[in-house]
């Protein structure tokens, strides 16, 4: 099967650009003397005497968000509330959640008043 060599009908970006690409082909070999590309390795170090050490990066965050207390009126455990943020929460125990999570259990009803 010769498939790539067969061009898609609908593909008018590429016949375009087949067709811009043969107009063009004495002014692209007149400027082929002129154009360049660089390309950098990447395992090469861009400045070998810089002796200052990387910075490291903290992943923790701390966000002053609304907390609310609350206590459950049912054992929950691995219970997924956002993204990538699991809760373990038990009965009798008094727990300071942020207040997305006090009004997502408030809704299912699992809030004890």
């Amino acid at each position: 099967m010769a498939t790539a060599n067969r061009k898609n009908p609908r593909d008018v970006t590429g016949r375009k650009a087949a067709e811009l690409a043969e107009a063009r082909a004495e002014e692209i070999k007149a400027r082929q003397s002129e154009i360049s590309t660089v390309t950098v390795a990447p395992d090469i170090d861009p400045d070998p005497y810089d002796d200052t050490p990387e910075a490291t990066v903290n992943n923790e965050v701390s966000v002053d968000s609304p907390t609310k207390k609350l206590r459950v009126n049912v054992d929950l455990e691995d219970v997924t509330i956002g993204q990538g943020t699991n809760y373990n929460f038990y009965r009798g125990q008094t727990y300071t959640v942020p207040t997305h999570v006090y009004q997502h259990l408030e809704e299912k009803g699992c809030v004890w008043h």
